[in-house]
C-alpha cells in the first residue's frame, strides 16, 4: 500500500528531528531493515540541513515543503524551497580529500540513494532523493 505524506516546516534546523522520527515511522511500519532507514534519514537530514545552510543562509523563518511517497519497496523524497538555487558544481560534492572541509554530504546522499535529481521548478528548487528496497511483508500482503 503506497503512503503519502506532505509537509511543510519552518528553515529551523530544530524541527529536523521531526522529519528523522518520522521517517524512521514510516520506515518500521514497512518493515525497511533498520540499517538501512537509519541510512535514508541520514541522507534526508544532510538535504535538509543543505536547504537550511545554502538556499536559505541559515536564515530560519523560510519554509521548506517536503513530501514524502513510500511504498514497500521505495520511498522518495521531494524537497522544495525558494531560495537562491544551488551552483551545480557544489551538487557535485567537493573531492573527497584530507583537505576537503566540507561537500562531504553530496557525495553521502548519492552513495545513500538510488537517484538524487536537483532541478529549477516554478515554484524554486526541488531535490528528489529516491531509496529502493526490495518489497517487505507489508507490500506482498497489501495486494
Amino acid at each position: 500500500m503506497d503512503f503519502f505524506l506532505k509537509f511543510v516546516m519552518p528553515s529551523n534546523p530544530r524541527f529536523l528531528c521531526v522529519v528523522r522520527a518520522t521517517i524512521g515511522e514510516l520506515g518500521s511500519v514497512y518493515g525497511w531493515p533498520e540499517e538501512e532507514c537509519r541510512r535514508v534519514i541520514l541522507a534526508l537530514d544532510e538535504a535538509l540541513a543543505n536547504v537550511i545552510r545554502h538556499a536559505y543562509k541559515n536564515a530560519h523563518d523560510q519554509e521548506i515543503e517536503v513530501n514524502c511517497r513510500a511504498a514497500a519497496d521505495y520511498m522518495e523524497f521531494k524537497l522544495l524551497d525558494h531560495g537562491e538555487p544551488a551552483d551545480p558544481a557544489r551538487i557535485c560534492g567537493q573531492p573527497l580529500n584530507d583537505a576537503a572541509l566540507s561537500g562531504r554530504g553530496t557525495h553521502m546522499m548519492k552513495m545513500i540513494m538510488d537517484e538524487m535529481l536537483y532541478e529549477r521548478v516554478p515554484g524554486g528548487n526541488q531535490l528528489t532523493l529516491t531509496k529502493r528496497l526490495p518489497a517487505t511483508q507489508l507490500g506482498a500482503t497489501s495486494g
